[in-house]
Protein backbone atom coordinates (compact mmCIF):
# COMPACT_ATOMS: atom_id res chain seq x y z
CA UNK A 1 0.00 0.00 0.00
CA UNK A 2 2.94 2.64 0.82
CA UNK A 3 5.14 1.40 -1.91
CA UNK A 4 1.44 2.25 -4.47
CA UNK A 5 1.79 5.28 -2.58
CA UNK A 6 5.20 6.60 -3.53
CA UNK A 7 4.87 5.26 -7.00
CA UNK A 8 2.19 6.98 -7.54
CA UNK A 9 3.31 10.19 -6.21
CA UNK A 10 6.29 9.63 -8.36
CA UNK A 11 4.27 8.67 -11.40
CA UNK A 12 2.75 12.48 -11.09
CA UNK A 13 5.34 14.64 -10.51
CA UNK A 14 7.09 12.99 -13.33
CA UNK A 15 3.79 14.56 -15.16
CA UNK A 16 3.77 17.50 -13.72
CA UNK A 17 7.18 18.20 -14.68
CA UNK A 18 6.30 17.17 -18.38
CA UNK A 19 4.06 19.30 -18.38
CA UNK A 20 5.00 21.98 -16.56
CA UNK A 21 8.13 22.47 -18.82
CA UNK A 22 5.98 22.30 -22.38
CA UNK A 23 3.42 24.64 -20.78
CA UNK A 24 4.69 27.07 -18.80
CA UNK A 25 8.89 27.53 -18.97
CA UNK A 26 9.17 26.84 -22.77
CA UNK A 27 6.80 29.28 -23.19
CA UNK A 28 7.86 31.95 -20.88
CA UNK A 29 11.27 32.06 -22.62
CA UNK A 30 9.93 32.45 -25.80
CA UNK A 31 8.22 35.89 -24.05
CA UNK A 32 10.95 36.88 -22.64
CA UNK A 33 12.78 36.28 -25.83
CA UNK A 34 9.87 38.53 -27.89
CA UNK A 35 10.25 40.66 -25.33
CA UNK A 36 13.90 41.62 -25.92
CA UNK A 37 14.04 40.95 -29.71
CA UNK A 38 10.30 43.06 -30.91
CA UNK A 39 9.45 45.57 -28.30
CA UNK A 40 10.54 49.00 -28.99
CA UNK A 41 12.95 49.70 -26.58
CA UNK A 42 12.10 53.37 -26.40
CA UNK A 43 8.60 52.47 -25.51
CA UNK A 44 10.13 50.44 -22.78
CA UNK A 45 12.50 53.20 -21.81
CA UNK A 46 9.52 55.48 -21.55
CA UNK A 47 6.82 53.76 -19.46
CA UNK A 48 9.16 51.25 -17.47
CA UNK A 49 13.14 53.12 -17.38
CA UNK A 50 14.81 53.98 -14.61
CA UNK A 51 14.39 58.01 -15.64
CA UNK A 52 10.40 57.51 -15.38
CA UNK A 53 8.36 58.15 -12.44
CA UNK A 54 8.53 55.75 -9.70
CA UNK A 55 4.53 56.35 -9.68
CA UNK A 56 4.05 55.55 -13.35
CA UNK A 57 6.37 52.73 -13.67
CA UNK A 58 5.86 50.74 -10.87
CA UNK A 59 2.17 50.80 -11.38
CA UNK A 60 2.08 49.96 -15.27
CA UNK A 61 4.47 47.16 -13.86
CA UNK A 62 1.89 46.13 -11.62
CA UNK A 63 -0.82 46.27 -13.27
CA UNK A 64 0.99 44.51 -16.73
CA UNK A 65 2.23 41.62 -13.92
CA UNK A 66 -1.56 41.11 -13.06
CA UNK A 67 -2.13 39.60 -16.15
CA UNK A 68 1.15 37.72 -16.80
CA UNK A 69 -0.58 34.04 -15.51
CA UNK A 70 2.94 32.35 -14.40
CA UNK A 71 4.19 31.22 -11.20
CA UNK A 72 7.55 31.48 -9.40
CA UNK A 73 10.18 29.99 -11.76
CA UNK A 74 8.73 30.84 -15.46
CA UNK A 75 8.19 34.54 -14.17
CA UNK A 76 12.53 34.57 -14.15
CA UNK A 77 12.97 34.82 -17.74
CA UNK A 78 10.11 37.34 -18.73
CA UNK A 79 11.55 39.57 -15.88
CA UNK A 80 14.86 39.60 -16.82
CA UNK A 81 13.34 39.91 -20.43
CA UNK A 82 11.87 42.85 -19.86
CA UNK A 83 15.19 43.78 -17.75
CA UNK A 84 17.38 43.69 -21.14
CA UNK A 85 15.02 45.21 -23.30
CA UNK A 86 15.37 48.49 -21.25
CA UNK A 87 13.40 48.86 -18.16
CA UNK A 88 14.70 49.73 -14.94
CA UNK A 89 15.21 47.06 -11.97
CA UNK A 90 12.07 48.82 -9.61
CA UNK A 91 9.98 47.54 -12.51
CA UNK A 92 11.46 44.08 -13.29
CA UNK A 93 11.70 43.63 -9.61
CA UNK A 94 7.90 44.27 -9.40
CA UNK A 95 6.98 42.14 -12.29
CA UNK A 96 8.79 39.71 -10.10
CA UNK A 97 7.34 40.05 -7.09
CA UNK A 98 3.42 40.70 -8.46
CA UNK A 99 3.15 37.92 -11.12
CA UNK A 100 3.45 34.53 -9.29
CA UNK A 101 1.21 36.22 -6.57
CA UNK A 102 -1.63 37.94 -7.90
CA UNK A 103 -2.21 37.07 -11.27
CA UNK A 104 -5.89 36.32 -12.17
CA UNK A 105 -5.84 32.14 -12.52
CA UNK A 106 -3.63 32.30 -9.13
CA UNK A 107 -6.90 34.70 -7.64
CA UNK A 108 -9.45 32.20 -9.27
CA UNK A 109 -7.17 28.86 -8.60
CA UNK A 110 -6.98 29.86 -5.14
CA UNK A 111 -11.03 31.40 -4.57
CA UNK A 112 -12.40 28.15 -6.37
CA UNK A 113 -10.62 26.54 -2.60
CA UNK A 114 -11.64 29.16 -0.32
CA UNK A 115 -14.91 30.17 -1.77
CA UNK A 116 -16.75 32.94 -3.03
CA UNK A 117 -16.64 35.23 0.05
CA UNK A 118 -13.18 35.14 0.21
CA UNK A 119 -12.18 35.49 -3.61
CA UNK A 120 -14.45 38.56 -3.93
CA UNK A 121 -12.14 40.28 -0.63
CA UNK A 122 -9.01 39.61 -2.47
CA UNK A 123 -10.22 40.72 -5.82
CA UNK A 124 -11.04 44.20 -3.88
CA UNK A 125 -7.57 44.23 -1.82
CA UNK A 126 -5.97 43.31 -5.24
CA UNK A 127 -7.69 46.69 -6.29
CA UNK A 128 -7.36 48.76 -4.11
CA UNK A 129 -3.10 47.79 -4.35
CA UNK A 130 -3.18 48.49 -7.67
CA UNK A 131 -5.08 52.30 -7.65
Amino acid sequence: MFLNLIIAGLLALKDYIAHHILTCLVPAFLLAGGMVSFFNKEAILNYLGEKTSKLKSFSLAALFSFFIASCSCTVLPVGSGLYFAGAGIGASFIVLWVAPSANVLSLLFTGTILGAKWLFQEWWLVFLWLF
